[in-house]
């Protein structure tokens, strides 16, 4: 009966719809990336654990991936093709700095503006990419989305989130969650051995937001400076270095260095028990409640 009703509902599957195509295409698994870094929007998490990053290093315990739907898809590809524009935008002002990939031979440029052309394969063609600091403290990994020359001598940090139109028009501050990682990422720079940290300033970056709508809202800072439009899509931020605010975050997320380091044990873990909801969901929820790996490095406070 099963296979029949299968069957049956297999006359009804539009092969040939371009709609049904796409869902077919875009509904799928996206790979988890890893637990060699420790990245900045995982240690900004509530519940961020790291006894999680130890016992991947002992077990090497399989990464579940990640479902992602349609919908998803379409909404973060808006936002990646937007972030790049404004990226290309800079770019083209010639005031853009950072990574470059080639589209015609892949090869990267690294930490330079937008080439003319590749020196490889003569293609014309970039994608921008993220400049990766590392904090020789903490261990935590931060992505910068662009370096802008804007005048100053060294280069401004300038994190870009695009937003639904609706949730752009009442934005009058930047999310917390926005202010406090751009700080981080800041914080992130001053603490890497990067050779490309002593060309960025560290002390101050912008949240440029970018409304998904085009027009935006109506902003009257155009008008003081003689422009002869009223509307913007753009909403900036200026966010200033604050590393106390951060020393919580740095001092747990570096205790996945430390432990990697060989300067403490296994780290005891945040879920009472493996019944907790954090715990079912975790990869490592087994090995963590065996009882063969004991956590002796008390590091949550009493």
């Amino acid at each position: 009966m099963a296979i029949a009703f299968l069957k049956k509902l297999s006359h009804f599957v539009p092969t040939r719809d371009v709609k049904w195509l796409l869902h077919q295409h875009l509904n799928e698994k996206e790979l988890h990336r890893g637990v060699f870094h420790v990245h900045a929007s995982e240690a900004t998490k509530e519940g961020f654990c790291p006894r999680f990053y130890a016992l991947m290093d002992v077990t090497g315990a399989k990464l579940p991936s990640q479902w992602v739907n349609t919908s998803e898809q379409v909404t973060f590809h808006i936002g990646r093709v937007l972030q790049d524009a404004v990226v290309h935008w800079f770019a083209d002002m010639g005031r853009a700095v950072g990574h470059w990939r080639c589209l015609g031979c892949a090869k990267l440029q690294e930490f330079q503006k937008r080439p003319d052309k590749c020196p490889h394969c003569g293609c014309r063609g970039w994608k921008p990419e993220e400049v990766r600091v590392l904090s020789a403290k903490s261990g935590i990994s931060g992505g910068i989305d662009m370096l802008a020359e804007v005048g100053n001598p060294l280069l401004r940090v300038v994190e870009i989130k695009t937003m639904d139109k609706d949730l752009f028009k009442g934005l009058a501050a930047p999310l917390a969650e926005h202010r406090q990682r751009t700080a981080l990422y800041l914080q992130l720079i001053a603490e890497s051995q990067s050779p490309w940290a002593k060309r960025i300033d560290k002390a101050r970056a912008d949240i440029l937001y970018v409304s998904k709508g085009g027009y935006g809202v109506q902003d009257p800072e155009l008008k003081s400076w003689g422009m002869a439009e009223s509307f913007s899509p753009f909403k900036r931020y200026t966010v200033g270095a604050k590393d106390a605010d951060n020393a919580e975050i740095c001092r747990v997320a570096g205790i996945v260095k430390r432990f990697r380091d060989g300067e403490v044990g296994m780290p005891a873990g945040i879920c009472s028990t493996a019944l907790d909801k954090r715990a079912k969901a975790c990869p490592t929820c087994k090995a963590c409640f065996s009882g063969d790996y004991p956590g002796v490095h008390a590091w949550l406070p009493d």
